[in-house]
C-alpha cells in the first residue's frame, strides 16, 4: 500500500498485476472514439451507438478503480467521500418531484467524466503514460485536420450536411468562422484541441526534443486563434504563466535572470498586448456584460431550500440543453459559468464540497510535484496543476468541466499526474517506457 504522501524516486511504479494489453487497447480505442462521437451523432441518431461511450467509461473508470485503489487509498478515500457526498446531494432533489432522467443526464455529462481520472491512474500504473500522449497527439491532428476540411467546405454546405456552426464575434478575425471540426461544437472543438495539444507534449519524441514541442505549441495557439473561442485562449493563457512560475520557482542563477528579464519586459508586453487585443476585440466585455444581466436574473436565491441544496444534478448547464432537445420540461439554462453551474445543481453545500475536493487535488498534486527532481522531463504535476488553475478561470464564463470530450482528456490526465510509483515490491524503470 501507498499514499501520495510517500517521499519515492519519480522512476520507480507497481508491478502490474495482469496484463495490461487488453486494458491499454481499450483505453486508447475508447478515446478516438470520443473524439469522433460528435461527427457520428450527427448522423446516427440510435440509442445503441450514444450508448456505446457512457458505458465504456463506466466499465473502464470501475475497473480501474478496483486495480489502483489498494495502492493509492490515502488519496482516493477523502476523494471517493467528498465526490460520492456531492452526488448524493445532487440527487436528493429527486424526492421532491425532479425528473430521474435529468439526473442521469447531469451525471452522465459532469461525473463521468471526472471517475476517468481512475482510468488515469491505472495507465500511469501500467507505464501507459508515453502511449496516452501519442493518442492525443493523434487526436490532435485529427482536430485540425477536420477544422481544415470543414474550411474549405464552407458553411452553406456545412449546412446542408447537418453540422453545428457559430458566426464570429463582430471584428475579432473577420470572416473566419467558428468550426466544430469532429466534435459536435465549436467550443467542443476547441477545449479538445486545448486538452489534446498540451498533453501532446508529454510524447516522447516532444520530450526529448525541444523543436517538436514547439510545433506543437505553435498549432496549438494558432489554432486556438483560428477557433475564435476566448475562454479557451484564456485557459491556455494562464496555463503558459503558471507553468512559466512553476519552471523557475526554484532558486538557481539562470532562474534569477529569467525573471528579472520577464519582469522588465512586461509592461512593454502588456501595453502593446493590451493594444493587439483592443483592435481584434478581444477585451471587448459585452458578451460578460449580457451573462452578469441573465446570471443576476436567473439564478437561485441563496436564501432559499434550493440555494443550500441545490435544484439537482443536470437542472442546468448542458444536461438541461439535451433534456430540453428531447422534449422533457427542462429550464434549458447552460449558465456559461461552470461555478454557477455547480451551484445551481448542488446549492451552497455542494459548492463548498466541490472546493474541498479541488484544494485536495492540488494539494497532493504539490506533494506529488515535490518529491519529483528537477531532472524529470514529463513533469506531469506542474502540468496539472497548471491546467488546474487555467480551467479554473476559464470556468468564470463557460462550463468547462462538461465539455465533451476535453473533461474525459483532462481527468484522465489529472490522475496520472496523481498517481503515485511506490510499493514495496517496485520495479525500476523509466515510468511510460514501456
Amino acid at each position: 500500500m501507498t499514499s501520495l504522501d510517500a517521499k519515492s524516486h519519480p522512476f520507480v511504479q507497481v508491478r502490474s498485476e495482469s496484463p495490461s494489453s487488453l486494458f491499454t487497447v481499450s483505453i486508447h480505442f475508447l478515446l478516438i472514439y470520443l473524439s469522433i462521437y460528435g461527427l457520428i451523432s450527427i448522423y446516427v441518431d440510435n440509442i445503441v451507438i450514444r450508448s456505446l461511450k457512457d458505458v465504456g467509461m463506466v466499465l473502464i473508470s470501475f475497473f480501474s478503480l478496483t486495480r489502483v485503489y489498494r495502492h493509492q487509498v490515502a488519496f482516493l478515500n477523502p476523494f471517493l467521500f467528498i465526490l460520492g457526498s456531492t452526488i448524493v446531494l445532487g440527487a436528493l432533489n429527486v424526492f421532491l418531484g425532479s425528473s430521474v432522467v435529468t439526473l442521469i443526464y447531469g451525471i452522465k455529462i459532469t461525473f463521468l467524466p471526472l471517475v476517468m481520472l481512475f482510468a488515469g491512474m491505472l495507465m500511469a500504473q501500467y507505464g501507459g503514460i508515453y502511449a496516452f500522449a501519442r493518442t492525443n497527439l493523434i487526436i490532435f491532428m485529427m482536430l485540425i485536420a477536420g477544422w481544415l476540411i470543414q474550411y474549405a467546405l464552407g458553411i452553406e454546405k456545412l449546412i446542408t450536411m447537418g453540422f453545428v456552426y457559430g458566426v464570429n464575434i463582430k471584428n475579432y478575425l473577420e470572416g473566419v468562422p467558428r468550426l466544430s471540426s469532429i466534435t459536435y461544437s465549436p467550443d467542443g472543438y476547441a477545449y479538445a484541441l486545448l486538452m489534446t495539444g498540451i498533453i501532446a507534449e508529454r510524447t516522447k519524441a516532444a520530450v526529448n526534443h525541444r523543436s517538436f514541442r514547439i510545433c506543437i505549441q505553435l498549432l496549438t495557439i494558432s489554432f486556438l486563434l483560428l477557433s475564435t473561442i476566448r475562454s479557451a485562449l484564456l485557459l491556455w493563457f494562464v496555463y503558459q504563466v503558471v507553468m512559466f512560475f512553476l519552471h523557475i520557482r526554484k532558486y538557481s542563477k539562470k532562474n534569477t535572470l529569467i525573471l528579472a528579464m520577464t519582469f522588465m519586459l512586461l509592461p512593454a508586453a502588456v501595453f502593446f498586448g493590451g493594444r493587439m487585443l483592443q483592435s481584434k476585440n478581444l477585451l471587448s466585455s459585452s458578451s460578460l456584460l449580457d451573462r452578469l444581466q441573465t446570471w443576476g436574473s436567473s439564478l437561485t436565491s441563496p436564501f432559499t431550500m434550493n440555494g443550500i441544496i441545490g435544484n439537482g444534478i443536470g437542472s442546468v448547464g448542458a444536461a438541461s440543453r439535451r433534456t430540453h432537445m428531447m422534449g422533457l420540461n427542462s429550464s434549458n439554462f447552460a449558465v456559461d459559468n461552470q461555478y454557477f453551474s455547480l451551484y445551481e445543481q448542488t446549492g451552497w453545500i455542494g459548492l463548498v464540497y466541490f472546493a474541498i475536493l479541488f484544494m485536495w487535488i492540488v494539494v497532493s498534486l504539490v506533494k506529488r510535484m515535490n518529491t519529483l527532481p528537477d531532472s524529470n522531463g514529463l513533469r506531469l504535476p506542474q502540468v496539472a496543476l497548471s491546467l488546474g488553475a487555467g480551467v479554473a478561470a476559464a470556468s468564470l464564463t463557460t462550463n468547462v468541466l462538461e465539455l465533451f470530450p476535453a473533461n474525459v482528456f483532462f481527468w484522465m490526465f489529472m490522475g496520472m499526474a496523481l498517481y503515485q510509483y511506490r510499493e514495496t515490491d517496485d520495479i525500476p524503470y523509466k515510468a511510460g517506457e514501456r
